[in-house]
Parts: C-alpha cells; sequence; structure tokens
C-alpha cells in the first residue's frame, strides 16, 4: 500500500539574524562565516516563541495548502530536538493547538539532524501497514535556544523553523513515500551532542568528516535498494548543513550542483526541520514539479544517517 503527498506548509520567524549581526556581537566577518559554510542568514525565534508555535503554523499552512481540516489527519508525528517541555510532545500540542476533535495518534521523534527521516521511516510502515489514512509529518526547531554566542564555530550555524508535509495512503507505490533507511551509531554520540547547560558541543573536523561519507552512502543504498539510478533522480535536497558538505556529497555521489537544491545560504542548519523547510522553498519558487522524483539523505547526532525517495 502506498502514499501520495498531498499538502506541505512552512514557518520561519520573523527576525532575521544576518552575518553582519554576528560581526557586531562576536569577533567573526561575513566573508568568513560564508567561506566556511555558505550561509547569509538564519531566523531566529524570539524569546516566547516556542517549537510547538512554529509547528502549529507550519501544520497550519499544510493544510490549507491540502485543503483539508484536521479532523482529516489521523495521525501526526514531529520530528523535534528542541522542545522547551519534556513532557507532553509537540505534536500533541500542535494536535490541541489546531482543535482536533478526533482522539487521533500523536507523538513526536527525536533524531537531530536526521529526525524528519525517522519521521517518514515511520509514516511510510504505517502506510504499508494499511492502518492510517492521512498522516501529517512536521519538522519544528528551535535551535537558537542552543547557540553559543561565545562559540563562533558553532554560534552562526543553526537557525530555526519549521516545515510541514501531509500523505495520503494511495493504491500506488510509486508516489509519496517510496522507500526510506534509517541508521545511527551510538559509539559515536560524543562527536556532536548538547550539554545539560543547553549548548552545542561539536568536534567540526570528524562531524564533517563522517557527514561527507554516510550521507553519500544513504543515498547510494537507498538508490539500489529501490533499484534505480542517479538519472532517475530529479532533484537532490540534501539535509542543509553547510556548503562545503553539500558540495563534498555532490561531488563523491557524481550528482551536478544544479540538481542540488541549496537553502542553506537562507536558512542555515534547522536541524529536523531541514528538509520540510527546502521541500516547501521548492514548491513555493516553482523549482520542483508535481511527478519528480526528490532524493533527501541527511546526517546528525547520535550519530545517525539516513535518506528517503519522494515523489512529488
Amino acid at each position: 500500500m502506498g502514499n501520495k503527498l498531498i499538502g506541505y506548509g512552512s514557518y520561519l520567524p520573523e527576525r532575521i539574524m544576518t552575518n553582519a549581526d554576528f560581526e557586531r556581537v562576536m569577533d567573526t566577518t561575513d566573508e568568513w562565516i560564508v567561506s566556511r559554510t555558505g550561509i547569509h542568514q538564519r531566523h531566529f525565534a524570539a524569546a516566547d516563541e516556542t517549537v510547538a508555535d512554529m509547528a502549529t503554523n507550519a501544520a497550519r499552512a499544510a493544510l490549507e495548502n491540502a485543503h483539508i481540516g484536521i479532523d482529516d489527519i489521523d495521525m501526526i508525528i514531529v520530528a523535534t530536538t528542541t522542545p522547551e517541555l519534556d513532557f507532553p510532545s509537540v505534536a500533541v500540542q500542535v494536535m490541541g493547538r489546531l482543535g482536533a476533535t478526533q482522539n487521533i495518534p500523536a507523538f513526536d521523534v527525536r533524531g537531530a539532524c536526521t529526525g524528519f527521516i525517522y519521521a517518514l521511516h515511520c509514516a511510510r510502515g504505517f502506510f504499508t501497514a494499511g492502518i492510517h489514512e492521512r498522516i501529517m509529518i512536521i519538522g519544528a526547531e528551535k535551535m537558537s535556544r542552543f547557540v553559543d554566542m561565545d562559540d563562533r564555530s558553532t554560534a552562526v550555524l543553526f537557525g530555526d523553523g519549521a516545515g510541514a508535509l501531509i500523505f495520503e495512503r494511495s493504491t500506488s507505490s510509486y508516489s509519496g513515500i517510496i522507500d526510506t533507511v534509517v541508521m545511527s551509531d551510538g559509539k559515536k554520540f560524543d562527536m556532536l551532542h548538547g550539554s545539560p547547560d543547553h549548548k552545542i558541543i561539536m568536534n567540526g573536523p570528524e562531524t564533517y568528516k563522517m557527514a561527507v561519507s554516510l550521507m553519500p552512502d544513504a543515498a547510494r543504498y537507498i538508490m539500489d535498494h529501490a533499484g534505480i539510478t542517479q538519472d532517475d533522480i530529479d532533484w537532490i535536497i540534501p539535509h542543509q548543513a553547510n556548503i562545503r558538505i553539500i558540495q563534498s556529497c555532490a561531488a563523491r555521489l557524481g550528482f551536478p550542483l544544479d540538481k542540488i537544491l541549496i537553502t542553506v545560504d537562507k536558512h542555515a542548519n534547522t536541524s529536523g526541520a531541514s528538509g520540510a523547510l527546502a521541500l516547501a522553498y521548492a514548491f513555493d519558487n516553482g523549482i520542483i514539479k508535481h511527478g519528480q522524483l526528490i532524493l533527501y539523505p541527511a546526517f546528525g547526532s547520535g550519530l545517525t544517517w539516513g535518506a528517503t525517495l519522494i515523489r512529488v
């Protein structure tokens, strides 16, 4: 039993933090940031703006795009690593804020930057089992909560935002979420993680080395598993970590850069929201067309990594 994409939506906070803004508060320059990351700006949520706020805004936009209401959804999955509350889940908060009257399952997935692929993996399983009709998947992060303004190597990398996709069960197995693969390696936990005082701890060189190896590996695996080649792929939407990782992964896969969707310059690294935000941007700007095949690989803390194939 397959599925198809019927709606999308996104939300970016109003505040834009430019590289010039960072120049005023730390020892860095626009040239240094752009040359190493490709990032020109990022959105930061307001102090009183929560992950649930952003997720709800993206969900509402996706419902409007799909021309359906919240009671037409029978499962909500939220990928996030930055919720303000330990409980309840962001997903149930979204469900309540949207006024759902049905007692549908709603839960969060924590897979860091690979989180949205983990959520898609879950949704694909539920569709395959034939027990859900319409699933909303949201990626929402407030990475600015973890930004350490004393650490220029990480502070400039991250942004906030949320994106949402809605999939509906279909008789076709060649549309929607076609295939997923997710993996993890807990032995490398110390390479990239959050500290008890909400700061990002990252071994930059090692993280780069693993990302440019594991994301292409996941991409090759899923193409082999699906029985396709790179010629069948219309677009790659990689996790938007930084431009050097994206370019290195493209080179290792042999994909031309004109088939790689890049939004890291505008959004920075939004962790679990990265892929959904990039896809929404591509739809809004007419870059991706209906029927095209998308390859989305990602890598994140955990270590976690994976890839998915989506025909839109």
